[in-house]
């Protein structure tokens, strides 16, 4: 329980009261009746005298107090709540009070309510509560035998007093004489009129008491022969701590008294139990499996992996705490009968099978959380959660965990993140450390490959194989037997989800004896590879993700170790299928590279073979501790593995699919096409993802017909502004103007954004219908970041309604209100060189976008334009060369440079026209109508 969980006190019920002492004891005097008596005479009564009625808080008393004697625990509790509103009203108007009766009594002491002057004793105005038994925890497979008792309070209103009494003695049967109690100690800014914490003992009685430090408990006191603690509450609030310190500086401040001196005492008591519930007869059932595990293989190893097996396979978890069933086990002869068990049932079987054939094997007591904090805390079964079984075998320790799923001999040897564990034996035993050992097997592994033989500016067809290992993937044995096609495109779905991919198929399968789950999905994506510098690069930088940035600037934070999560060790094979004939491509990472920081090693390996690449990348993440002054340093070697520069580089010559003749073409994009179509096939009947990515690839291969009837599918099921403009793109690039109009108004009418606005006029005036094309964007509203934009297309525009003047007018306003801006400076430069006016007069603008231009490929090509105006061929094929080597898909660019070449008599160029129309036919049609044309 966290300080978190802890709401103000007028929120805290009265059956929270009774839960929050957390006290792990046993039964003497049980009983499922309810008992009606005065309290016991050693508890001290709280007074409503000591708390402001009026003006403290809803939660005028909060009493808990404990009595450790004769192996009994007793706790006392007092509650005293005033209800201010209906909501306090709803929360304690029925009194909930849990006890376990195998272990001990429940004795309500009295139910009152103080209204004005007048006391009314609820019980004996007739009320009684009513006891049911309810088993919340079923469905986590949970029987504890817990009763409670139920009271609707008569009569209780707002602004009444309600206050409880009631206490429960625990004699756990697997203790006997022992004892032990835990109370969590409220931190402030919790608000109470009056609450305390007594913890007494007898003063001849070995009892023994820790608390966190910072909670700074006094010691007891003796009075009447009882030693007696006394814990005002709130206590203090801790301070804070980083969230990734270990979990002994974050812990909870609890008081825990017990009557264990040491852990080799607690050891010793509770070890006969197990040692007793293990034997089994010579001719059970469960000696029967010990003998067959044998005779399937001498080695022991092996022997402990199928025993392990049997038991987590065969054996279901139940939890049952009847009769003692907290901490007394089970015996081995039972579980395997009844085929169910918790934690001890499931540990004494293993332990059980494991002793009949010969291994060296002990029950071990851990805790699942915070296992690093253990060896300061107060040895009590209460800081245990669980029990495993640790197995020797060729000096080597095992940690064998019954209620956990998959452990095959491939894993047997991970070590599970507990830290310590007490070991039961006869003669006792002191905690253990679970030391970390590296994992040989992976938890997780992940086998992409992406074929590139298309090319590298072409989608990759991938197939990917995920086996996730032991108990993360034994979650995938039911959804692998469940598995139905709905299921599977769900899966796909998710996968491709903001990835850029389309699923053609996805399997599921597990291997039960590798115990090993299998996603594997086949698909297409986007390339990887990128223009970056005048080269196709794709990262293969797998480090990037990590990062070590512990913040230790508090100066009580400086001396703080930092927690490293793990154990975890993930496998990643990346392969690389590149286009055959197409040699020279660089790698710029190390081949072989091996470091590590905090806790945290990488290994990797990259190999080449032929027109194949393949890198393995392994991870393995160590549970421990970095201490505070070694964080510097993991700091810089983080840095240092992140500043490596891992990049797959292309060679220079690889051809561009514009570069590529069309039946070429064709035949490259033939198996992606098929993908494509497969993963449409595949996808839901509500999922236009696939579909949308296929009139995409249709788009990049100049398919302007297929992307037509695909965007028509799309719009037909889905319509979206954004659709309707790219077909109205590609209507324009078909030649289909008056559609393209069409498609675009449809577009605007959408969404009336200026975007959209802006593209509609512009192709308005270039279909013809300029008046129309000047009213819409006279009723456009512009912001400030739009007026560039703005500018810019109202002057194209305009000077195709002949309105030159116009059209310079305001971009001259735009130039003189924002000289700095670099689209601005844009706009004007492309107008003159475009619709040639002045063209002469624009270079200063031109020049001075591109030096402002983040992306100067744009500006490059409209100085260029006003170059060709001028005739000076030189410096617009300067410019075009360098628009081209930032920006190789600038279609406008390459068209422009196939013109100046032939203008020069360079024939060449007639290749560059030829390419830059297949990427844009449209732009024939628009630059003749400023006179800008192919030489013939």
């Amino acid at each position: 329980m966290s300080d978190k969980s802890i709401l103000s006190a007028s929120r805290i019920s009265l059956a929270t009261s009774a839960a929050m002492l957390v006290v792990l004891a046993a039964p003497a005097n049980a009983g499922e009746e309810i008992l009606y008596n005065m309290p016991p005479t050693w508890v001290e009564a709280a007074s409503l005298s000591d708390v402001d009625l009026e003006n403290d808080p809803s939660a005028l008393i909060y009493d808990w107090q404990h009595r450790l004697e004769n192996g009994v625990v007793s706790q006392y509790f007092d509650v005293a709540i005033r209800i201010d509103n209906p909501d306090l009203l709803m929360q304690h108007g029925t009194i909930s009070l849990d006890w376990l009766p195998d272990k001990g009594d429940l004795t309500v002491h009295k139910v009152e309510i103080l209204r004005d002057d007048e006391s009314i004793d609820v019980i004996s105005t007739g009320a009684e509560f009513e006891v049911i038994r309810r088993e919340q925890g079923l469905e986590q497979r949970l029987l504890d035998g817990q009763l409670t008792a139920t009271l609707a309070v008569p009569g209780l209103q707002v602004g009444d007093i309600l206050r409880v009494t009631h206490s429960k003695t625990i004699d756990d049967q697997a203790l006997g004489d022992g004892m032990q109690a835990s109370q969590y100690l409220i931190q402030e800014p919790w608000q109470v009129g009056f609450s305390r914490a007594i913890f007494s003992w007898p003063e001849n009685a070995e009892i023994y008491w820790r608390a966190e430090e910072e909670a700074i408990i006094q010691p007891p006191i003796v009075e009447n022969g009882y030693r007696k603690m006394t814990v005002d509450l709130p206590i203090e609030k801790f301070k804070e701590m980083p969230g990734d310190a270990p979990s002994r500086f974050n812990r909870d401040p609890i008081l825990r008294v017990g009557s264990y001196r040491d852990w080799q005492d607690l050891s010793r008591s509770f070890a006969p139990h197990y040692a007793e519930a293990a034997q089994v007869a010579d001719d059970s059932e469960v000696a029967a499996k010990a003998a067959a595990i044998m005779a399937q293989t001498t080695d022991p190893l092996e022997r402990a992996a199928l025993a392990l097996r049997l038991v987590q396979d065969e054996v279901s978890y139940l939890l049952n705490g009847l009769d003692g069933g907290n901490y007394m086990p089970q015996s081995a002869s039972d579980t395997w009968e009844k085929r169910y068990g918790d934690c001890k049932a499931k540990s004494v079987l293993l332990f059980s099978l494991l002793s009949r054939m010969g291994i060296d094997a002990v029950p071990v007591l851990v805790v699942t959380g915070g296992g690093d904090a253990l060896p300061e805390l107060l040895p009590i079964p209460g800081v245990f959660n669980h029990m495993i079984v640790r197995a020797t075998i060729d000096g080597t320790h095992y940690w064998l965990d019954g209620t956990s799923t998959a452990t095959r001999l491939s894993n047997i040897a991970q070590v599970p993140a507990f830290y310590h564990a007490l070991p039961l034996t006869a003669a006792g035993a002191d905690l253990v450390p679970m030391t970390q050992r590296r994992q040989t097997s992976p938890d997780v592994s992940m086998d992409l490959t992406s074929d590139y033989s298309a090319g590298i500016d072409f989608p990759a067809l991938f197939t990917l194989k995920v086996k996730i290992y032991g108990t993360q993937g034994a979650g995938l044995r039911a959804a692998a037997d469940e598995a139905n096609d709905e299921r599977l495109k769900q899966l796909g779905k998710n996968f491709a989800s903001g990835q850029g991919s389309a699923v053609t198929s996805v399997s599921l399968s597990y291997d039960d004896e590798e115990a090993v789950g299998i996603v594997e999905v086949e698909g297409i994506t986007t390339s990887d590879f990128a223009w970056s510098e005048g080269r196709m690069r794709m990262s293969g930088d797998q480090t990037q993700s990590f990062s070590f940035n512990p913040d230790r600037a508090r100066s009580e934070w400086r001396g703080i170790p930092v927690q490293t999560p793990g154990p975890q060790y993930n496998r990643m094979q990346i392969g690389l299928i590149l286009p055959e004939g197409l040699d020279g491509f660089e790698n710029t990472g190390p081949a072989e590279f091996e470091d590590g920081f905090a806790n945290t090693s990488l290994k990797t390996k990259t190999v080449f073979d032929g027109n194949r690449m393949l890198s393995t990348v392994d991870i393995w993440q160590d549970l421990g501790e970095v201490s505070a002054a070694d964080i510097p340093e993991q700091k810089r070697k983080v840095r240092k593995i992140n500043a490596i520069n891992a990049e797959l580089i292309a060679p220079e010559d690889f051809a561009w699919r514009w570069e590529i003749e069309p039946k070429e073409l064709a035949r490259r994009a033939a198996p992606l096409l098929a993908a494509y179509d497969d993963a449409v096939d595949f996808a839901d009947e509500d999922d236009w993802g696939p579909l949308t990515q296929r009139a995409s690839f249709r788009a990049q291969v100049f398919d302007w017909e297929g992307t037509l009837k695909d965007l028509g599918t799309l719009i037909e099921n889905q319509p979206s502004a954004y659709l309707h403009s790219w077909r109205a793109a590609v209507h324009e690039a078909l030649g289909n103007r008056d559609m393209a109009i069409v498609d675009a108004r449809a577009a605007y009418d959408l969404d009336p954004s200026s975007a959209y606005a802006f593209n509609l006029a512009e192709m308005m005036a270039y279909g013809g219908q300029r008046d129309e094309a000047l009213a819409l964007l006279e009723t456009v509203p512009v912001s400030d970041e739009e007026e560039g934009s703005y500018a810019s297309t109202y002057a194209t525009v305009a000077g195709l309604a002949g309105r030159t003047d116009d059209a310079l007018a305001i971009l001259s306003e735009q130039v003189l209100a924002k000289p700095t801006n670099a689209s601005v400076l844009n706009a004007d430069c492309w107008f003159r060189g475009l619709f040639n006016v002045q063209p002469e007069g624009a270079l200063a603008s031109c020049t001075k976008a591109i030096e402002r231009a983040s992306n100067s490929a744009p500006m490059l090509d409209s100085r260029a334009m006003v170059s060709y105006r001028m005739g000076d061929y030189d410096a617009a094929l300067k410019d075009l060369d360098s628009a081209l080597e930032l920006a190789p898909a600038l279609s406008a660019s390459l068209y422009l440079r196939g013109i100046v070449r032939l203008e020069q008599g360079d024939k060449d160029g007639r290749t560059d026209v030829e390419r830059a129309l297949r990427m844009a036919p449209e732009l024939a049609e628009r630059y003749a109508a400023h006179g800008v044309a192919p030489k013939k």
